[in-house]
């Protein structure tokens, strides 16, 4: 993904961090879809593994960002986010799914 889309995440505010990661959340949900459908044997599993790890983190975040607890930085979340997608083969979906998202959110 971009590294001005990635400063643009990193400059949201809390609320806004929030709304987006729900919609990156939402639109993984989507692929998990494609993953039943067009997948099979390892690469499904492996994918669904991906999707699981991702959702996860950013679920997890969510909540962090809601409680006011302590949480990754956004930076660090960013890049643990690319990197568990790349180890599992999903990078370009998660990639299509912050496109997406950030498309949605109107700030």
């Amino acid at each position: 993904m971009s590294e001005e889309t990635r400063n643009w995440f990193l400059n949201l505010a809390d609320n806004e961090r929030q709304i987006f990661l729900a919609q990156v959340s939402y639109d993984l949900t989507i692929h998990g879809r494609s993953f039943a459908l067009d997948l099979t044997g390892d690469v499904q599993v492996r994918a669904f593994k991906g999707l699981n790890e991702l959702q996860h983190q950013i679920s997890a975040h969510i909540a962090h960002l809601g409680e006011g607890t302590a949480r990754y930085p956004e930076d660090i979340l960013w890049q643990i986010l690319q990197e568990k997608a790349a180890a599992y083969g999903i990078s370009n979906h998660l990639n299509s799914s912050i496109k997406r998202a950030r498309s949605v959110c109107a700030f």
